[in-house]
């Protein structure tokens, strides 16, 4: 799969979730707090890929390539235009290369 990074023309958000009170009656409310962005471009899968990803009852899964980069672990979440993402599969590319790319493969959060 050949992976051009000037396709990458949208930005995302890696980030945590924070507990922060709620200013209205104190409780504790989960926030998204981002620690870093970058730059990604969107991947295209076949059906066949997601099914083999996650079986026949979770297809909705999105995909997104990367400039790999260490700070990017599958304990972050992702935030792309207001909707948070955590990983599915995360595929980092260790290659001591000067283009190397990371598949994100994520799905919307339900829970926080």
């Amino acid at each position: 799969m050949q992976i051009n990074p000037l396709e990458f023309t949208d930005r995302c958000e890696f980030g945590t979730y924070t507990t922060k009170p709620n200013p209205k009656n104190g409780n504790p409310v989960p926030t998204f707090t981002p620690k870093f962005s970058r730059w990604f471009g969107w991947r295209n899968q076949t059906f066949n890929q997601q099914y083999q990803l996650l079986g026949v009852t979770d297809t909705d899964t999105k995909q997104i390539a990367v400039r790999h980069d260490g700070a990017i672990t599958p304990d972050l979440r992702v935030r792309i235009k207001d909707v948070v993402y955590q990983f599915v599969l995360f595929s980092p590319d260790n290659r001591s290369m000067r283009e190397t790319f990371d598949l994100l493969t994520l799905k919307v959060v339900t829970k926080p």
